[in-house]
Order: structure tokens, then sequence, then C-alpha cells
């Protein structure tokens, strides 16, 4: 990377390859371990499992959440190490083309794809969508033509130099992690490989990328770092550079999904979020022009959100009909709750909805479940994946039993004879609960689909 004289003899660096591996450990458990505990709550129910993968994995795997998170660290920190480096070279050296590079994995890690409902977000992608703005489309035009620019003019400034450079860079056990990256790099452009779950191995791909391109420029940096009496300086400068361009990064992925933990459910009509912010609604309201919004969380309760003011306040200004959880927490408040819930989601003059409750968790996947079992019509087990993917969770006992309730009630013969509902009567023991968190008795179970319940191991099986 660098043709920075070193003092004394070169010695190959091993630790990268170490560092890589170690990485790779968390990556490979988070697809292969399923948690195995018990929901305090109700110990004795049965928490089932739909998805082929454990539902973390594909929490993980959403575009801004943790794997891109991972990315915002790596790529500051690539940037800043570069920058040093080229502070150090005065001009010798590749470290301008790192710094470049560097920035566009940070700009590419902190615009995660794919964006909410079409929305064409600041991403490179961008430049090629027709119906981003022409001088959003011109800016990242020039943007990545000046980080082009300053890459090929770094390789044509050290021209003279560059089989030195490589020489260096394989004296010291550099140029193998570099090819490493440059192959993790690419695998993660061209998504590959692009298998469940979903958008996982290629963020995994980047993270790998940035592990090794750091870890290089670790190993070329410290040959005249050591004995440095600059380096106390260079040290908390660095610290406060990474800080900033996390904090920008951090700002970018919010910007493009400033509602947590944002899910589409139809688009243009139905939208699930975490609680909203002020600012958050501000900037979502610009795109989804929401006509609804509708709080599953009661309120009414020492657990009320300290941001509610704002939300109640944002839907006055903005004319949004505001629907909230009652707080009378009878089954029959809660049934007519639900039932004009479904209601308003199947009336266009409502759309485009926004339902949420306070971390999108629990209340609004298990109403979104609801809606695709009894309003689209879709099988409970495609809709019990779907709650899984997005949560990052399997579902709890309540859940469970909140399902086998009011699935019971309005899911006619669809109901008995759905496979995933016959798995979430015996995973519950054949019992409900009642919207006070109660155990009651469910009645009679239809004969006919009692008889044709599974084996209990088979049914369990993870598909």
């Amino acid at each position: 990377m660098s043709t920075l004289e070193s003092s004394g003899p070169i010695r190959k660096a091993w630790w990268p390859y170490v560092v890589l591996m170690l990485a790779a450990i968390p990556a490979v458990w988070h697809v292969l371990d399923f948690d195995e505990d018990v929901d305090p709550e109700f110990p004795a129910v049965t928490r089932p499992v739909f998805s082929r993968y454990p539902p973390a994995a594909y929490r993980l795997a959403e575009p801004g959440d943790t794997l891109d998170r991972i990315v915002l660290y790596l790529a500051s920190l690539a940037t800043v190490v570069s920058a040093v480096g080229a502070i150090r070279g005065r001009g010798r050296g590749l470290w301008l083309a790192g710094v470049a590079v560097s920035l566009a994995a940070l700009w590419h890690g902190a615009t995660p794809w794919p964006t909410v409902d079409g929305w064409h977000g600041w991403g490179f992608r961008a430049m090629a969508d027709p119906a981003a703005p022409a001088g959003l489309r011109v800016g990242l035009a020039l943007g990545t033509l000046a980080l082009a620019g300053l890459v090929a003019g770094s390789f044509w400034t050290n021209r003279a130099r560059l089989h030195e450079s490589i020489a260096l860079s394989r004296a010291r056990g550099d140029l193998a992690v570099w090819i490493v990256a440059f192959v993790f790099l690419t695998l993660r452009l061209i998504e590959v490989p692009d298998v469940e779950p979903f958008g996982y191995w290629p963020r995994v791909c980047f993270i790998e990328a940035l592990l090794a391109a750091n870890s290089a420029l670790v190993v070329a940096l410290l040959p005249s770092w050591k004995g440095s009496r600059r380096g106390l300086l260079y040290g908390p400068l660095a610290a406060v550079g990474w800080f900033v361009l996390v904090a920008g990064g951090v700002w970018l992925t919010w910007y493009h999904r400033p509602l947590a933990r944002f899910k589409v459910v139809e688009p243009g009509r139905i939208y699930l979020s975490a609680m909203p912010t002020r600012r958050g609604l501000e900037v979502a309201q610009e795109r989804r022009h929401f006509k609804t919004i509708i709080n599953l969380f009661p309120e009414d309760t020492p657990l009320r959100s300290p941001i509610l003011p704002d939300e109640l306040a944002f839907a006055r200004t903005h004319g949004i009909h505001y629907v909230g959880s009652p707080s009378d927490p009878s089954e029959l408040a809660s049934s007519r709750f639900l039932d004009e819930t479904l209601r308003l989601a199947q009336d266009p003059s409502a759309w485009p909805i926004l339902v949420h409750c306070h971390g999108c968790m629990d209340r609004s996947p298990a109403w979104m479940g609801i809606y695709r079992f009894l309003v689209q019509g879709r099988p409970l087990g495609e809709a019990m994946k779907e709650i899984e993917r997005h949560r990052g969770y399997r579902p709890k006992a309540s859940v469970v039993l909140l399902y086998n309730r009011v699935l019971r009630e309005r899911g006619g013969e669809r109901y008995w004879h759905d496979p995933a509902a016959r798995l979430l009567r015996e995973c519950g023991n054949d019992l409900v609960v009642s919207p006070g968190g109660e155990q009651v008795a469910p009645g009679v179970a239809n004969p006919e689909a009692t008889a044709r319940l599974s084996n209990g191991g088979e049914a369990r099986s993870r598909e």
C-alpha cells in the first residue's frame, strides 16, 4: 500500500488471517444456532420455529441493521487509517486511493439497499434510477467521478514506484490480504452468494472485505508508526475523525429509514414500524403521506411511551386519523379494536396506514400475521415465517396463544385445516389466552381437526 521506509527486517504478518477466521465464526454460528429458550411468561407453551434458518440471521441481514452498522464502523476506520497513511507518506504510496475506496464503501454501507417501497434513496444505484431527482443523480455522478479520479490519480502519481510497492507489500505479507479483500468486495457488489437468509452472506462478505482491508492498512502503516512522536497526536485526531464519519453514516442510514424497523406490508397501503419519533414522522410523511396511524400499544399504562405526545401532535397537525389501543383490557374491547383495525386495513380511504407498537417486535408483527391470514388469505405458516424474519426472534408464547384465540374465532374452516394453525394448537396444548393474559379454556375443538393433528416431534420440525 505504501513505499514508506521500514526500519529493521521485514516480517510477514499472519494475524490478519486469524482476524478473518475469527470474524467468520459468529457469521456461521448465526445461521446454525436455533435458540431453545423458554418463554417465562408461559413456560408450558412450546415455541415453534417456521423459518429454515434461525430468525436472528434474517434480522441481521435486514438493510440498515446490525451487519450494515458494522460496515459503517469498519469503513470509517479504513478511511481514517488511509488518511493517516497519506499524511505520513507525504504523497508516496497509494494511501489516497485507500481513502477514496474507503469513502465509497462507507457511502455504500450507509445507504442500504433495497430501499423501502421503491424510494430512490441516496445510494450509488440512484444514478440509474429515472425516478430520482436530476440534481441527486448529477451529484452522485460527480462524487463517483471524484473518487474514481482520486484512485486513478494516486496510481498515476506513484506509477514509477508500483513495482517497489508491490514488492514491499509481498514482503510484509499484506499483498495476499489485499487480494482476499478484493475477492470479498466483488462478492458483495454482485450479491453472491444470494441464498437464504437473503442479503446475509453478501453483507458478511462486505465485513470480511473491510476487515481484510483494515488489516492490510495497519500492516502497511505500523513500520512507520513505531517510534513516531507524532503518533500521540495522530491517535486522538484519528479517533475524532472516526467518530465523525460513523455519526455521519448513522444519520444517512436513519434518513433512509427514519422509522425504526420499518416494513412494507402492502406497498402504498399498509406499513409497520416501531414507535415513531417526530423527526422520523416528518421525513417519512414526505414520502408516504400517511392518512391513518394505528397504535397497537395500550398507552394508558405505566409503560406509556414518552414520545406519544409528539406523535399525537403530529397527527393533529397533518390531519391524520389516529387510532389508539383501547384502555379497556376486556376481551370485548380488544376484539372490537382488532376488527376496527382490520376494517381500516381494507378501506382505500384510510390508506396509507402506519401500524406500530413500541418496538415492532411483538404486537405489530403479530397483527401483520393476522392480516395476512384473515384478510389476504395466505397460509399461516407463510405469515409466521415472515414474522420471524422481521422480528428476528421466534414467536413469543403469548403470540401462539393469541393466534389460537383470535384465528379460532375468525378463521372459519381455513383455521381448522391450516397446518400451521394445527401446530400452534399443539404447541399451546389447545389453550388460548385472553386479552388480559389469562389462559382460558378454548371451548370444544373441532373433532376432525383434532384427529388430524400430526406427531409433536414431526410437527415441530424446522422445515
